[in-house]
């Protein structure tokens, strides 16, 4: 049982966490993997890898119950995405037994910065099109304003079956990762892949859970995730404020920013 003081802190941090990953599309497991890599420094990473991920189910869930009446959310292409995301993840979820805690924390380190260092290149997406190859995609949101777009579904399959693993390998839900994903290769307007991007999450990381709980990897640092998690659900209505007031170029280089900070601060926990 966590003293009341160092649970309230973790509330105040969720929300925190909470408010700024929701407005990015992402569910906060890049945030809080680290943080758990830093309070549990003896946790293997399977350990820290479940307990992120809960966070991020938390997160996730709570955004789906949001941004699914907006109408926002492609869900045929959600769960395209959930069915071939589920098995690589178990796979990933499998990869983090073998994988020594030093390895684990420098290779998520290198995975942010070379990610932040792509979405500095290139904050913003390409305007979708409805011409040209792709399965056409039409719809209108809860106020009327229409998106028409093709995703090229062959070159779509090998990025998200990468995402996938490494998220579950990394112990995030993979939405720093799944945004551009859908934005530059799948070609999905910002405004529809962010909540898509939410919805697949709460599929994929729930699935993965599950699967990390069969094989036992629940461990102390699960007693952390309540209070964040209740610190993420205060915040969602803020952070999915956010998102919508702010467009994608502030959004995608604030993304840029924490993982900058995170990976910085997860690589020196790892030589320290």
């Amino acid at each position: 049982m966590l003293p009341i003081e160092e649970a309230v802190l973790l509330v105040v941090v969720g929300a925190v966490i909470g408010a700024y990953s929701i407005s990015i599309g992402a569910g906060g497991g890049f945030l809080i993997a680290p943080l758990l890599l830093i309070r549990y420094p003896d946790a293997e990473p399977e350990v820290v890898t479940t307990a992120s991920l809960t966070a991020v189910v938390i997160t996730s869930v709570a955004s789906s119950a949001i941004v699914l009446p907006e109408r926002r959310v492609d869900v045929p292409v959600a769960l395209w995405i959930s069915a071939i995301a589920v098995p690589a993840g178990f796979v990933g979820a499998l990869g983090t037994v073998a994988l020594p805690r030093e390895a684990f924390a420098i290779g998520f380190a290198i995975l942010l910065v070379v990610l932040a260092l792509y979405i500095i290149l290139k904050p913003t997406s390409p305007s979708p099109t409805a011409d040209g190859i792709g399965v056409p995609r039409h719809l209108v949101d809860r106020d009327g304003m229409t998106f028409d777009y093709r995703i090229p579904v062959r070159r779509s399959i090998a990025p998200n079956v990468g995402m996938a693993f490494v998220s579950a390998l990394a112990g995030i839900g993979g939405g720093p990762i799944g945004v551009p994903i859908m934005t530059r290769i799948m070609q999905i307007p910002h405004a529809i892949a962010v909540p898509t991007v939410q919805v697949k999450t709460a599929i994929y990381s729930a699935a993965v859970v599950l699967f990390h709980f069969a094989l036992g990897d629940a461990g102390g640092a699960m007693q952390d995730i309540p209070w964040l998690g209740l610190g993420v659900v205060i915040a969602n209505p803020f952070g999915q404020r956010l998102r919508r007031s702010l467009g994608e170029g502030p959004l995608m280089r604030a993304l840029a920013f924490g993982l900058f900070i995170v990976a910085a601060r997860t690589a020196f926990g790892a030589f320290g």
